[in-house]
């Protein structure tokens, strides 16, 4: 995956790419553990490839591709490669890259306004996606098809790309909000009281009821350390390259050579791995770092859950969970 020149010579980008080679398996600065919304359980990792370990991604099987479904990082990879063949054979031929598109966006669950975008510009699909995949592998931003307005990239379009286009991850809110928790982790390292542009990596919300209980955080913004939302397409395009280039750089780092992501046997395959993790982790970055998850702490945010649904602001969400922590801290002093 290449990357404009004059990226990779911004200043702190080298820096970083060198400080989280070495931290790549770091078991104090990427501890991590949240509750799962949906499954009701207690998650957590004790490092990045932790993360990567403990993957899961509920996805369908395909009786057209012969494959079953599965819920581990093994089973997505058994997965992804007949994807991803799919793609490439199609060619040309609008009707195989559709049917092969399709499948895409419902492995990775984002059909919803994607297929029916895919089914109203099935004429041209096939020209279209190689033309953006020719200019992601060329790493160049300004190609005109990337700088057009009608460029549809959006967290279902990343899945595709990710799979056509070599060393080029999955951008999605999930993997941005633990790609900016990390810079996070830089930027404290270093002693910086602003984000550096060049890994200003933006985030994007979670896609949940508006007037969800708990929402999960997505933006990895902290005190000065600010970051920017993500916008669809060539905003999107951009930083989906510039996040691809950095991790590629990271693992290719003379610092990384030793790190189990590198042991990792085909079909899996390390930036992948590490593109899961990221995905892992930025489930929910959570309300503070001050705050520690665990199984009874869970079982109280369950059971605020479990109360009537009402509209709240991350500051209301914030303190509901400090004021349960303290609760259960008198239950932990009161026990005998």
């Amino acid at each position: 995956m290449k990357v404009e020149p004059l990226y990779a010579a911004l200043p702190h980008v080298a820096d970083f790419i060198e400080w989280l080679a070495g931290e790549l398996d770091s078991r104090a600065l990427f501890q991590h553990q949240y509750l799962d919304r949906r499954s009701g359980k207690h998650w957590q990792c004790d490092s990045l490839f932790g993360a990567y370990q403990a993957y899961a991604w509920n996805h369908p099987g395909n009786a057209r591709l012969g494959f079953n479904p599965g819920v581990s990082a093994a089973s997505n990879a058994r997965a992804l490669e007949p994807l991803r063949q799919d793609l490439l054979v199609a060619g040309g031929d609008d009707d195989r890259v559709l049917q092969a598109a399709l499948d895409v966006m419902a492995w990775g669950g984002v059909t919803a306004g994607n297929a029916e975008w895919l089914r109203t510009h099935r004429t041209g699909l096939a020209h279209m996606i190689q033309e953006v995949r020719e200019a992601l592998i060329a790493g160049d931003p300004d190609a005109p098809v990337l700088r057009s307005r009608s460029l549809r990239f959006n967290s279902g379009m990343t899945k595709i790309y990710s799979l056509i286009c070599p060393d080029f991850i999955i951008y999605d809110s999930r993997v941005a909000a633990a790609l900016g928790m990390i810079v996070v982790r830089y930027c404290e390292a270093k002693g910086l009281e602003e984000v550096p542009e060049a890994l200003r990596f933006p985030w994007a919300a979670a896609k949940e009821d508006e007037r969800a209980r708990l929402p999960k955080r997505r933006n990895p913004s902290s005190g000065t350390l600010r970051f920017k939302r993500l916008r669809s397409g060539r905003h999107h395009a951009l930083w989906n390259l510039r996040a691809s280039w950095v991790l590629s750089r990271v693992l290719a780092h003379p610092l990384a050579a030793d790190s189990p992501f590198q042991a990792l046997v085909a079909p899996e395959q390390p930036l992948r791995a590490l593109e899961q993790a990221l995905f892992m982790i930025g489930y929910d970055l959570g309300p503070d770092e001050a705050l520690e998850y665990s199984p009874e702490f869970a079982a109280q945010v369950l059971a605020a859950m479990a109360g009537p649904m009402e509209e709240t602001t991350f500051e209301e969400f914030e303190k509901e969970l400090l004021v349960l922590k303290e609760e259960l801290s008198r239950e932990e002093r009161q026990k005998p």
